[in-house]
């Protein structure tokens, strides 16, 4: 007797990312309410269920959706203007002016624009390490769109200037206690709240020890920084009589597997042992480092972290720094650049760059039982690309064509929790020229009281 489905994909290249990590050559998902309820060949999956709806893949892959690990929402207004000879540490110069007269209006739309190009690269959970105003509005923005992903405020009691500062410790853990109840993690929830902190030596032991309590109490990540640059890892070791941060995190009992560590550049072998025993999570942000010469592919030990088993997710960070919020292009940089610097055949393959951009980054959100694969049982969170661009072509290994060459450019409809909100490359929720009209006029307006000028080397008319 044939079964019903609300959905059914068909004839596709499928890249499950299952246990087995099985590829069907002409394969199926069915999907009823917001779960996946079969996959398989697409003869057989065809001749079990009757769906509502049949798409036709036509040979295009499908694929879980990606998980960004790290993003920034609230930065997103300022990205690309940068100048390419400014060292990281001018950032400040730019991000302070842009944090004091950012408007709740021009953060909205930041976390706007984020959401729209991360549903256009194939992201359909993120995580967002924070920002200036309440996380309410921006998870009111994401749910406009449709995305899932975890919201997080600003949290430090060391701030870098008095005129960024949230408040004391206090403070910090009330404003973190106020966002987890207001926006609770359960099985239905698109959206929730984590326990997110500035870190990189910007938090004080006990924010971070009570906010490892509140993640472990509620059943959700903590999230920080950490190991950027030397300058932050010197400052540890000053701070703890000559320990290494991870050293000194796992002495304050805080290691373990709901930790997400961001950047993690900086890191000795004996921090590497400590992560991969303790499986804390790490999220390697490529771009972010590559953009302003970090030194990730020369000193960063994300080929070891791999080797010995830690979990390494993907992360976009911000547009300030990557200036752009495409998993698929970190899933290459990550498959590539150590590589280059090494001259070792494959530091990282395009196999293990796919599975950091997909079930690891579930596994660190703590998501695996729900995200990150195409299982019977979990979310049906699914990306269909197109199968008639040049990328895909010929196509005889589908894992390296997915991360080397076709990556994000051939999205073509993308669902989460068995909704379609991107469908054949348009937003079904929204009208995406008028957000695009609404945003560049909220980012000119900015940075006209901010009274940057954006330099360039060459003539503006």
């Amino acid at each position: 007797m044939s079964q019903t489905a609300d959905l059914a994909i068909l004839h596709a290249k499928l890249i499950t990312m299952d246990d087995q990590r099985r590829i069907f050559s002409d394969g199926a998902v069915a999907v009823r309410g917001s779960r996946i309820v079969a996959v398989g060949r697409s003869a057989e999956v065809a001749a079990t269920f009757t769906a509502k709806e049949t798409i036709d893949a036509k040979g295009g892959v499908v694929q879980p959706g990606f998980v960004d690990c790290h993003v920034h929402f609230s930065q997103h207004l300022g990205r690309g203007i940068i100048p390419d000879a400014w060292p990281e540490e001018r950032e400040h110069a730019h991000w302070l002016p842009y944090w004091l007269n950012l408007s709740e209006e021009d953060a909205n739309a930041g976390t706007m624009l984020a959401c729209l190009e991360m549903v256009r690269n194939g992201t359909t959970t993120f995580c967002d390490n924070g920002g200036k105003f309440r996380g309410d509005a921006k998870a009111a923005v994401v749910n406009r769109v449709g995305l899932r992903g975890m919201i997080s405020e600003v949290c430090w009691d060391l701030p870098p200037y008095p005129s960024v500062s949230v408040g004391d410790t206090d403070a910090c853990l009330k404003r973190l206690e106020r966002l987890t109840q207001a926006l609770p993690k359960n099985a239905d929830a698109r959206i929730w709240a984590g326990v997110s902190m500035a870190g990189m030596g910007r938090c004080t032991d006990r924010l971070l020890v009570e906010g490892k309590r509140l993640a472990d109490r509620l059943g959700v990540t903590l999230d920080f920084h950490q190991s950027f640059g030397p300058g932050d890892v010197a400052n540890y070791r000053k701070q703890t009589g000559g320990k290494t941060a991870i050293e000194h995190f796992a002495n304050l009992g805080i290691l373990g597997t709901n930790l997400q560590l961001v950047h993690m550049i900086y890191t000795e072998d004996s921090e590497v042992a400590l992560l991969a025993a303790s499986r804390t999570n790490v999220v390697h942000c490529p771009a972010a480092s590559t953009r302003v010469g970090m030194g990730v592919s020369k000193v960063g030990r994300f080929p070891e972290m791999v080797a010995q088993g830690v979990n390494v997710a993907l992360g976009s960070d911000s547009g300030n720094y990557s200036d752009f919020f495409d998993v698929a292009r970190q899933a290459y940089l990550a498959s590539t650049i150590h590589r280059e610097a090494r001259g070792v055949m494959p530091a990282i393959s395009a196999h293990q760059a796919l599975e950091m951009a997909t079930r690891n980054g579930a596994r660190s959100l703590g998501m695996l039982d729900a995200i990150g694969s195409l299982e019977v049982g979990k979310k049906a969170d699914i990306v269909i690309h197109s199968g008639c661009r040049p990328e895909w072509h010929p196509g005889l290994n589908v894992v390296n064509s997915l991360v080397y060459s076709a990556q994000s450019a051939s999205v073509d409809t993308v669902m989460v929790d068995g909704e379609i909100i991107l469908r054949g490359g348009r937003f079904v929720r929204l009208d995406e020229e008028a957000e695009y009209r609404k945003i560049d006029a909220l980012a000119q307006n900015l940075h006209r009281r901010m009274g940057f000028a954006i330099p360039s080397p060459w003539p503006l008319d």
